[in-house]
Order: C-alpha cells, then sequence, then structure tokens
C-alpha cells in the first residue's frame, strides 16, 4: 500500500513538472498543428517515433529524467487525435495539447504516458442540451471501443447500482456502461462542488483516465466543458507500485508483485467493509484483469 502511495504521490510531481516544464511560449507557437490532418499516436516505442515525426524531431529532456514530446493547436483550430490500440483504438476531437512521457530509465518502454487536454465541444461555449449530447456520444464511443471499468486491487469493487451515488459522493464513475441521462447529468454538476466527475477504465494492458469538468458558464448561460485523459501502459502503474523495482531480476520482480496482490487483496476487504457501513453494495462478479504479462 505505502508503494502506491509512493507511485501516487510521483505521479502527483509528474503533473507540477508538466506545468512547470512546459516548452516556452516561442517553441509553443512553433509546434501548432495543423487542424487538417488526423494524428496517430501509440504507447510504447512507436510512440516515440509518432511524436518525433510530427515534431520534427524536438524533445524537451528535463534533469528529472523525463522526455516530453507536445503537440499543440491553436484555437479554434482544434485537433483530431487517434489513439491507436488495435480494437481498442480510441479517436479524440477538440483537442488543445497533447504530451507524451519516456522516462530516461526505461527508454526501452518507450511512451509510457499520453496526458491530452480537449474541449467537450468544438465550441467554447454551447447550449446546455448540446454540452449533454456531446457527452453521451464520446462515452458511447468509449464503450463501442471496447473499454472497461477499472478498480485498483486495493479498492472497494462498488456495485453498478450505486453509481450515481458513488458518482456524487467520490466523484468517480463505477459504471461506464450507463450513459447519464440529462437530468442526472445536471444532477452531477449541481450537486459536485468542483463541477468535476471521472471514470478510470482498462483494455489489454492500457489504462484511461479521464474526467470531464465544467469550467465555466456565461452570461447567457452557455457552459464550457474541458476534458483531460491521461493514457499509460499498466507496466508503468505497476512497476511504479514495487520498491526498487527497477533493481529486481525477474525472479524477484515476480516474487514482489505476488506479494503486492496479496496485500492489495487485504486492504480491499477492508475498504469494502467500510463501504458496506456506508450503505454501499459490492460487485463480487469483478474480475481483476490478468496484468502479469504486460508487468515482467
Amino acid at each position: 500500500m505505502m508503494a502506491k502511495y509512493n507511485q501516487l504521490f510521483f505521479i502527483f510531481l509528474i503533473g507540477l513538472l508538466l506545468s512547470a516544464c512546459e516548452p516556452s511560449s516561442k517553441a509553443r507557437e512553433s509546434q501548432y498543428m495543423s487542424n487538417q490532418q488526423n494524428y496517430t499516436l501509440h504507447l510504447g516505442l512507436q510512440g516515440v517515433q509518432d511524436f518525433l515525426k510530427y515534431t520534427d524531431g524536438e524533445v524537451d529532456s528535463q534533469p528529472a529524467g523525463i522526455n516530453f514530446m507536445t503537440l499543440n493547436w491553436n484555437p479554434p483550430n482544434l485537433g483530431k487525435v487517434r489513439v491507436e490500440h488495435g480494437i481498442n483504438s480510441l479517436e479524440l476531437e477538440n483537442i488543445f495539447s497533447v504530451m507524451g512521457s519516456q522516462f530516461s530509465d526505461s527508454l526501452r518502454d518507450g511512451i509510457q504516458i499520453i496526458d491530452i487536454d480537449a474541449g467537450l465541444t468544438r465550441e467554447e461555449f454551447v447550449a446546455p442540451e448540446q454540452a449533454y449530447t456531446a457527452y453521451v456520444e464520446l462515452i458511447k464511443k468509449i464503450n463501442q471501443a471496447g473499454w472497461k471499468q477499472y478498480f485498483y486491487r486495493f479498492d472497494a469493487r462498488i456495485a453498478k447500482e450505486d453509481n450515481l451515488k458513488y458518482i456524487l459522493d467520490r466523484k468517480e464513475v463505477i459504471d461506464p456502461t450507463h450513459i447519464l441521462s440529462f437530468k442526472e447529468w445536471q444532477e452531477v454538476f449541481n450537486k459536485i462542488p468542483t463541477k468535476v466527475f471521472s471514470y478510470q477504465l482498462y483494455s489489454n494492458g492500457i489504462l484511461l483516465k479521464f474526467s470531464i469538468d465544467q469550467t465555466a458558464i456565461n452570461e447567457k448561460k452557455q457552459e464550457q466543458y474541458m476534458l483531460r485523459y491521461t493514457i499509460q501502459t499498466i507496466r508503468y502503474d505497476e512497476r511504479n507500485s514495487i520498491s526498487n523495482f527497477d533493481q529486481m531480476n525477474s525472479q524477484e520482480l515476480e516474487m514482489a508483485f505476488q506479494k503486492m496482490v496479496e496485500k492489495n487483496k487485504l486492504v480491499r476487504f477492508s475498504q469494502e467493509r467500510e463501504a458496506k457501513q456506508k450503505g454501499y453494495k459490492i460487485d463480487e462478479n469483478y474480475q481483476d484483469p490478468d496484468v502479469w504479462s504486460y508487468v515482467k
């Protein structure tokens, strides 16, 4: 559990670096992409080649040991990107920026994280009904691409029937197959003070996390929404949950992984007891995806 907290803290630090270590304004201006072109990006080594092709080889190498590769679009000419992942590939639109992260201590793994900032709609402000329609289209697209709900091993498996309750309580969706009604959509943003809720999904070695953020309402009662996606390899996520994983041989890594699995299970049982005390139902049928083949 402590290793996982260390990972989350590390990811938080990366988030700070993403804002503090962005290219200069002049560099960003030189990197604006054409909105007439569709951009295809991969994770892994192919992802490095993708970014280098689109940025003419420009890499922002930071002392912390992270190589950032960035694509930017200048509104109102927003971008379209296809994140390639076989039958689970996603075509995302209305994009302001994409940042790929490669870590110098694991160069052979290529791009391990892709962060994307986008608008829910191409227009900056839209009527509430138009924003809702865009949300419905997005969730349908993600469901059709085969992405499934993902629970960390130490998290309580909240049952789908408590989806809305959990969104209002924890700002997290636990049933991505359920598309909120317009009434539920309005209720979520009226009752959540931060005006944001998120998804956590998985498919074949890749984690997809994204949030929908109501960022403003103008004098015409039109609404503005931002989408923030983080797409990362389960290999990166799992390995960084294990202390000193980079100093282990393959046998030691497997032993450490299995030990972490057992610890996580005990924490989950405790989390589920607490959830039941709060009135939540538990999904007894949820199965953890087999991720070891991606981790080793």
